[in-house]
């Protein structure tokens, strides 16, 4: 069997939404597919510490995580970088101008910190705990890995984000994070010279569109956004019904 080296999306792939619980058959999937001599990694937007927890619970020492920003091979960080922080710095200030919450994420840890208290009466209670710290000053950070803004889709018309890469988390959460998964892929495919022609990437967001038409095998998921499903090379089942165990069978992968 011509080994194969997937690269897979946790949220509404692996996971079920954003439980970080996966259906029984993924699992099962992810087993057969090592047992049969495949390599398996993690591509998500996540920051190195989340992606790091579910990566340990689930038999991952490869993964690109913070959106293409961060490599681990073999469990040690290969590389980790920030966001431009000034351009956030600068985002920050026009929230604040304006009276938007706000929420960073200044370090390799699953926390946010805010000095607006409005934020916690939308932060996402499964997303990372939220620290209030009144004197926390902004505009101090050296790094920065997350921006999170308290606004609809409606009210992020009217924000300036500059040249800043953004991700709807819900209906309430836009987040500041890297979309270059495919650049962190890249990076780690050429580092452990794997061939372009035996990647097989799945995904089901619109931050996975980046990892689509870069000339691997692409599988969108049954609960996949339509653009991503127009982009696919193959439309599996969705992953709440086998969606990942349907199309490794389907080719013969497992």
């Amino acid at each position: 069997m011509q080994k194969k080296y997937f690269f897979f999306d946790i949220d509404g792939t692996l996971s079920v939404g954003q439980t970080m619980v996966m259906p029984q058959s993924a699992v099962r999937c992810l087993e057969q597919l090592r047992a049969n001599g495949h390599f398996t990694a993690l591509a998500t937007g996540r920051l190195q510490a989340s992606a790091a927890g579910f990566a340990a619970q689930h038999g991952f020492t490869d993964f690109v995580a913070d959106g293409g920003y961060s490599l681990t091979v073999g469990g040690e960080i290969i590389e980790m970088k920030s966001l431009p922080t000034a351009d956030c710095i600068a985002l920050i200030d026009r929230l604040e101008a304006a009276g938007i919450p706000w929420a960073v994420t200044p370090v390799n840890e699953s926390i946010c910190v805010t000095s607006d208290k409005r934020y916690l009466d939308v932060a996402p209670p499964e997303y990372f705990p939220t620290r209030y710290e009144p004197a926390f000053d902004y505009r101090t950070l050296q790094v920065l890995y997350k921006v999170n803004i308290a606004c609809t889709a409606e009210q992020e018309r009217d924000i300036d984000c500059g040249t800043l890469p953004s991700v709807r988390y819900n209906r309430d959460i836009l987040l500041i994070e890297p979309t270059e998964k495919q650049n962190g892929i890249r990076r780690m495919v050429e580092r452990l010279g794997i061939p372009n022609e035996d990647v097989v990437i799945f995904g089901d967001g619109t931050n996975d569109v980046c990892m689509f038409g870069q000339g691997w095998f692409s599988v969108a998921m049954g609960n996949a956004h339509d653009a991503l499903k127009r982009m696919a090379d193959y439309v599996t089942d969705p992953v709440d019904r086998d969606g990942l165990w349907n199309a490794c069978r389907h080719f013969g992968w497992i």
